[in-house]
């Protein structure tokens, strides 16, 4: 296995996906739903395969990976159009999340891909009480929904395979079956338990060994104007340079 720079493996891992990394980070998107009925939900689990590591759909009655005792995950995987990434991403969210998406974005506009969204980050990296601020900036005037979709040819709700696939529940029990002895150990060996050590010369009673305990140790005003994103075009040319989008927590422990 050979050396990765930082950003192969930052774009192996989390390509794709919509991430703030530090408190205070913002991004302009576009959400891209016309209306509630566009929003998806999926049971989900995480699979970690040498062909695959991801989410897969389950697979319900019979589902190789729920016997397996692999956590199922209801999942809110929400596409959005990164204006300064110039790049469609999936924002990854527990499906509790959905309440917010409501309350903030199609409460007020019940079509959201007509407006421009900030969205803003609360939170360190790796604070399990981050939360997000999604206010609407401005009209989304430069591209429509389905232009945005046939520039960087995507079809709804096709694309949604980039970010959770949905396999035959062979497939899956060939996944998770390939990737099982690394985990043999942990279903195989009790706990370890510390004993004192002892001298083989000597009779003497020793005392056990005492270990430490430390486990103890805004709405947006009425009227909108219209987006201006920096530069002459919402959708750059292919010679234009783009930021990147942030990277986030492992995705294997979704904190984001």
């Amino acid at each position: 296995m050979a050396f990765k720079s930082v950003k192969e493996y930052n774009e192996e891992r989390f390509g794709g996906l919509f991430l703030l990394r530090n408190h205070g980070d913002y991004a302009d998107v576009v959400f891209l739903y016309r209306n509630l009925d566009d929003v998806l939900i999926a049971d989900t689990h995480y699979i970690k395969s040498p062909d695959y590591s991801g989410y897969v759909h389950c697979c319900g009655r019979g589902c190789p990976a729920c016997e397996r005792k692999i956590r199922v995950q209801s999942k809110l995987f929400i596409p959005v159009y990164n204006i300064t990434a110039n790049e469609i991403q999936f924002w990854d969210r527990n499906v509790r999340f959905e309440n917010q998406l409501s309350t903030d974005v199609f409460e007020k506009c019940p079509n959201p891909s007509d407006f421009v969204f900030r969205i803003t980050r609360n939170g360190a990296s790796g604070d399990i009480n981050t939360t997000y601020n999604i206010q609407a900036v401005g009209k989304n005037t430069s591209a429509s929904y389905q232009e945005i979709l046939n520039e960087f040819n995507v079809k709804m709700p096709d694309y949604y395979e980039n970010i959770c696939k949905d396999i035959s529940a062979s497939q899956l029990l060939k996944m998770i079956s390939s990737s099982s002895s690394r985990d043999s150990y942990s279903e195989s060996l009790s706990s370890y338990q510390v004993t004192p050590r002892v001298s083989a010369q000597s009779n003497v009673p020793t005392k056990s060994t005492q270990i430490p305990d430390f486990s103890t140790v805004k709405e947006p005003n009425n009227e909108i104007p219209s987006y201006t994103p920096v530069g002459s075009d919402m959708l750059p040319s292919d010679n234009d340079e783009t930021a990147l989008s942030d990277s986030d927590e492992d995705i294997d422990n979704v904190v984001f």
